[in-house]
């Protein structure tokens, strides 16, 4: 049955035929990420960042709170920088969507950091020195790439902007993929990292081995996409508009058809789903590589943080975590579905083997806490993010300059 809605939902979303209407969704939907952040009264800067593989990426930076802005100007001098990276569909919006009560970026800005959101390739933030968006060597990459190329070049950004000799680093989801892999392949980058919180971590997945293999081999769904000529896993915003305009958004949670299908694969969580923005999320959800889905797919299906090598059915290479340096605090969701308690406690093992584990702990109290509220929750506010921001604190005084 589970697989039968999935399919529909799936010939759903291609079939639709596409009408003029106009826009129904809350102004922040439609938003760019600095026009976000200047609306919540934050000063911004976009920042562009150059790969060594020809990718151009755009970084949005908090330099100073609300509070600090409202004088004739900040000062870097003596600040602290974080670099925050998003997950799977997301971007640096992810952490600011929420508002300046709820939103990590923010509230760190507010204690005082200098906030560097980063926005890996293939978010609507990111382009290519030669290929456009509609070329399929455009969307030839995965979170190894993320890993090897983006977050190098975003850590450098922030070091050579600030002056700075280190960076926090709080990755979330795929964000923390990205991590672990550049840790693995670039080592180098240990000396310029204070510590790394991970949220919801994604590294093992032998929980969702099953979803992989129905989805990559039984459905061959990334294939079929292909052959149809759908390069990546991207919907156009008025096809996304009239979707949730006809069949996500809805009072209540329970009615919702696109919610019922997220929370089967991230856990289910009613009552912290935000009504009023669960259609903005859905409609601000970035583009995918299949790469990346057969990348996390072969990572599941064989029980082993892999890289790519010669593709999902080919060679398996275990990427080296012993090369991890740095102090590792693993926060994991108790109703985590997709980033399981006991794949993440398989992480701690490993990284508790080579000293580096700082922590391993629930991301809060909250029983039903699941992927998605690490940043859509509708009390993240006082579940999470500010008890993060005095860890982080914490963090800080531990591992950071004098």
């Amino acid at each position: 049955m589970k697989l039968l809605i999935l399919r529909l939902f799936l010939i759903l979303c291609c079939g639709l035929v596409l009408c003029e209407h106009p826009r129904f969704l809350r102004k922040e939907a439609y938003e760019t990420v600095p026009e976000l952040i200047t609306s919540a009264g934050y000063p911004v800067e976009k920042h562009r960042v150059a790969t060594d593989d020809g990718y151009i990426i755009q970084m949005h930076r908090i330099p100073a709170g609300r509070r600090t802005a409202r004088k004739a100007g900040f000062s870097a001098k003596g600040k602290k920088a974080i670099l925050v990276v998003h997950g799977l569909l997301g971007s640096s919006g992810d952490f600011v969507i929420m508002g300046p009560e709820r939103s990590l970026a923010y509230l760190l800005a507010d204690e005082g950091y200098d906030v560097w959101l980063g926005n890996l390739r293939g978010t609507v933030y990111s382009s290519h020195v030669n290929y456009t968006r509609r070329n399929p060597k455009f969307w030839e990459f995965s979170f190894h790439e993320h890993g090897v190329y983006d977050v190098p070049a975003m850590i450098d950004k922030v070091l050579n902007v600030t002056s700075l000799p280190k960076v926090m680093y709080v990755g979330y989801s795929m964000g923390t993929t990205s991590f672990f892999v550049t840790m693995s392949e670039r080592p180098e980058y240990n000396d310029k990292i204070i510590s790394f919180v991970a949220l919801a971590p994604a590294v093992y997945l032998s929980n969702i081995k099953l979803l992989a293999i129905t989805v990559l081999k039984t459905l061959e769904l990334p294939a079929r996409m292909r052959s149809q000529g759908m390069i990546s896993l991207t919907l156009r915003s008025d096809l996304l508009d009239l979707l949730i305009r006809n069949i996500c958004f809805q009072n209540k949670p329970e009615d919702d058809i696109c919610m019922r299908l997220v929370y089967m694969v991230v856990g289910e969580d009613l009552e912290q789903y935000d009504k009023e923005l669960t259609s903005v999320i859905l409609y601000r959800a970035q583009p995918v590589s299949w790469r990346q889905l057969e990348h996390f797919g072969k990572v599941a299906i064989t029980g082993v943080f892999t890289s790519w090598e010669d593709g999902l059915w080919g060679a398996v290479k275990p990427y080296n975590l012993s090369n991890v340096k740095v102090p590792v605090a693993l926060l994991y969701g108790k109703n985590d579905h997709l980033t399981d308690k006991s794949q993440i406690m398989r992480l701690a093992v490993k990284l508790n083997e080579t000293g580096m584990l700082e922590t391993v702990r629930p991301a809060c109290d909250w029983e039903k806490f699941n992927h998605l509220d690490f940043v859509f929750a509708r009390q993240v506010g006082t579940l999470l993010t500010k008890p993060l921001v005095d860890y982080i604190k914490t963090l800080f005084s531990k591992y950071g300059p004098p």
